[in-house]
Order: structure tokens, then sequence, then C-alpha cells
């Protein structure tokens, strides 16, 4: 990073670009600071006068403490139509009213808003939380403990519409997991909410054996329930570039999330998830007798039933120490399709299923073309709705869920790191309510928000952007005729 120093009017921000992104990323950056748009930036001080969109920050004298001017005009701020009034300021009995209606938020105890936020995604996957309360443990462990503390913290987060301290799950999970527990000279240091997910539901993996395992199978996450409802299984292929006459070599692995890479050619999440799949790597050749240099290449062979999807923003940068972060906007969608990452037999297997979607979809907009419809939208327009408030997590529950039989899936969770490097800065969970309608859960504070405030979560500039997003698979339209109609309804797994 180079801090510069920016003034525009009266004002002067020091604002640290990094080199790695383009000229959008940093005008972006002053736009969150002084609401002057990007197209009406004028930025001096660089040599060649006002700083162009497609310039190179290498071809610029950009150093340290540089003095820039920005000119432009900001834009300005509508003021709301009422009057804005806040919780605190309402009648005691309406400001409880309002907040009894919300979920319960997680105390932060010190740089704990990476798990909090983590906790926050996963308590909305009702299959999980089902498994846990009726979990009892078998053998007395450090996972077992955990599994406790986990089974007693869901059920108060279910329960409760206060602020709840997570004090014992916190410190089960800083005994399975030690590097948790690190300390700098002002406590507990913040920890990456990626490696804390992982780590989660791997311990999970282990207590949570399907019927008929056992926790000391040699691949427990498979095995296990965190497998069934999270597992991608994935067919390696690997190809060595140095020996073009080398058969390939093929191996299967379960994966638990999907890696989204992000280059500066990466403007859409399934454009980093394709990147991720095909890699470069360097192992021991039997035709060469030595290390040699492979194509790693992997195809999805089955698809959960809810995806886990992380955005690698963090490099490790060796004159710092630490994982600085890429702040490059990368759009994600909430419908995700993920059939072009399948392998061909997997995508004959969901192609009928796909058809039956796509033609129940047409049928809705030919009804309504033709005026047979309601004012309200038809079931077989209908987004199945696969989210849940958590208020009862054992109702209408599919206790034995399905890998994902139509490739595509709904957004229902994002998990989001504001700040410049991941040992720092602030995580925030947002999950989905209903349609158009999300919570955020930013540790103990919890408010609502709506599709637009997610869609500001991808990046480009200072403020919250994702980093880990929960899809959940959109099943298939269940067909219903009689003589008269045809209806469509759709069958969840909540």
């Amino acid at each position: 990073m180079v801090k510069v120093v920016v003034k525009w009017n009266k004002e002067k921000y020091e604002v640290d670009v990094d080199p790695t992104q383009n000229v959008e990323c940093f005008k972006t950056q002053l736009f969150s600071l002084t609401c002057v748009p990007v197209e009406r930036q004028k930025i001096m001080g660089f040599k060649g006068g006002i700083l162009k969109d497609d310039a190179q920050w290498k071809d610029l004298d950009l150093t340290e403490g540089k003095n820039l001017m920005l000119v432009g005009s900001a834009v300005e701020l509508q003021k709301p139509e009422k009057p804005i009034v806040f919780l605190e300021d309402l009648p005691a009995s309406k400001a409880h009213a309002i907040a009894s209606s919300l979920p319960a938020g997680l105390s932060n105890l010190g740089n704990t808003c990476y798990l909090n936020s983590t906790v926050q995604c996963l308590k909305n996957v009702p299959e999980l939380l089902h498994v846990i309360k009726q979990y009892k443990p078998k053998n007395p462990n450090e996972f077992s403990t955990l599994l406790k503390t986990s089974q007693t913290l869901f059920g108060d987060l279910v329960k409760s519409h206060t602020p709840i301290s997570p004090f014992m799950f916190l410190t089960a999970f800083r005994t399975c997991f030690p590097q948790f527990a690190e300390r700098g000279k002002e406590g507990f240091l913040q920890q990456d909410a990626e490696e804390a997910w992982s780590q989660l539901l791997t311990a999970y993996s282990h207590e949570l054996p399907l019927e008929g395992e056992t926790s000391h199978s040699s691949d427990p996450v498979s095995k296990s329930v965190i497998g069934k409802l999270f597992g991608i299984q994935a067919v390696e292929k690997f190809i060595c570039k140095e020996n073009p006459s080398e058969e390939p070599t093929f191996r299967k692995e379960t994966l638990l999330k999907l890696a989204c890479n992000i280059t500066i050619e990466t403007s859409y999440l399934l454009e980093g998830l394709k990147k991720g799949l095909e890699e470069e790597i360097t192992k021991r050749s039997d035709s060469l007798g030595r290390e040699a240099i492979y194509t790693k290449k992997t195809q999805i062979s089955v698809l959960p039933q809810y995806l886990t999807v992380q955005f690698v923003r963090f490099h490790w940068k060796d004159t710092s120490k630490t994982k600085a972060k890429i702040v490059r906007t990368v759009q994600f969608p909430f419908t995700l399709d993920l059939f072009d990452l399948c392998t061909p037999e997997f995508q004959a297997q969901i192609a009928p299923n796909r058809k039956i979607m796509e033609d129940e979809f047409n049928k809705g907009l030919e009804r309504k073309r033709k005026g047979m419809e309601d004012k309200e939208q038809s079931p077989a327009e209908k987004k199945p709705d696969n989210t849940n408030n958590n208020s009862n997590v054992d109702s209408n529950l599919n206790l034995d869920p399905k890998p994902n039989e139509t490739g595509k899936y709904e957004l229902i969770g994002v998990l989001t790191h504001q700040g410049r490097y991941a040992e720092s800065g602030h995580y925030v969970a947002w999950v989905k309510k209903a349609e158009d309608q999300w919570l955020k859960f930013d540790d103990s504070i919890v408010t609502e928000c709506n599709n637009e405030e997610i869609k500001k979560l991808s990046g480009g500039g200072d403020w919250h952007m994702a980093y880990m997003c929960l899809y959940k698979a959109i099943p298939v339209p269940k067909v219903e005729s009689d003589s008269n109609s045809t209806t469509t309804t759709t069958t969840t797994s909540n």
C-alpha cells in the first residue's frame, strides 16, 4: 500500500493506494469518502496532468505521502420524506415490540466478530441445527465439548431476542484450536473467519458421523452429516505439462468449499470459480523420475444441499508479514448456476430436472401473458423461499437432504470483511430471512436490510465486502396435474 494525501475543497484525506488494483478502485475509495461520483472526479498531481481511468500505477510517480487534488462536486444526499426516529427515542413499549421481532445477536468478547459472523451464517442451516440439537456424546473429548456448547448456543439463539454471550462456546473452540487464542499486547488477536468456518465444520464432522459410520473413519468429512450437507464431490485430473505423452491420472476428493480466485480479469463469481478449479502444481512424475509441473483440473461430480464459496481476497505480503486484501469488485448472484463446472455424467443426470424447471417457468410466463393469473405471483413463477427464521427448526424439516438435483442455488448468507488485512478489520454476517428481506448481524446489533444492500457487498472500496457466501440448493419443482389445470409446487428441505 502507498499512502497519499488527497485535498478536496477544505478537506484532506489520507488514502491507501493498492498498486495492484486499477484507477477505478482508487476513485471508488474517494467516492466513499467525499460522495463525489467517479464520473465527476478530476484528480491532479501526477505527471501528465489529470489522472486517466486507463492509467497504470507503475507508469505514474506514485510515492508515499504524495499530495493530490480532487476536483468535483458531491452528490446531494436526499433528505428522508419522514424524520428518522431512533429506537432509543421511542416509547419503551414500542421499542421493545420492534426489538423483540429480531433474532438475537452475539456479544463481541474481544476481536471475536470472525466467529460470531460464522455462527450466524451457519444458524441459517436448519438441518445442521437439528442434528446438533439431537447430539449425544459417545466418547467425551475436546470436540464433543465443542458440540455441547454449540448445542447450548444455537438453542439460545433460536429462543432469544436479546444479545447472547458465547463465552463457553468460544472457550471450547479455542481449546480445540489453540491458534485462535493468540494474544497481542492489547488482548486476543483478530482471526481469519474462513479458517474459523472451516475448522468448526471439520470439528463437527468428527462428532456427527452418518449412521453406520464412526468418527474414526479415514475420511471423517465425507462420512459425516457435514459431508452430506456441505460436501462437494469432485474429480481431479492431473496432466503432466512436461511430458504430454504421460497418461493423465485421476483422484476423487470431497471439498467443503469452492474457491473464487481473484485476478485483474475477475469481475464475476463464476469466473473466479472456474479459475479456482484449474491450477498448476508440482508433484513427482513417474515417467520422468523427478518433480514436474502438472495442470490440475477439477470437475464436480456431486453438488451438496448447501454450497460454501470463499472469495480468495487475501494474499501473503512478505514485507509486512500480513495477509493483504484484494479489494477488486467481484459481483455474486442471488441465483448461482454451476452446471458448467460439473462432469459430463453429472450434467446428464440433472439435465431432465433443469428442463422441468425451465418448462414450468415458461408456463408461468404464458399464463401471465394470457391474463390467467391472479394479481399475486403464481406458484410456478415464485422463487422457492429456501430460507428460514429459525423460530422452529424442526418445522417441515427434511432429515435426509438429497444432493443438489438442478445445479442451481439460492443465496442465503454472506459473511463480509471490512478492512485491509485478514487479521484486522471487522466481520459481519448477512442472512436471508425472506424474499428481499435480510438480517445484518453486526455482533450484538441486528438490523434489517434488503437486496440492494446485499448488492453493495461485492467489493471495490472500503465498505463491507463478501468473503464467504452460503448458497442453498434450488429443488426440482413438483408438478401436480389434474384434468382442469396444472399447478407447480416446490419441495424444500425446510
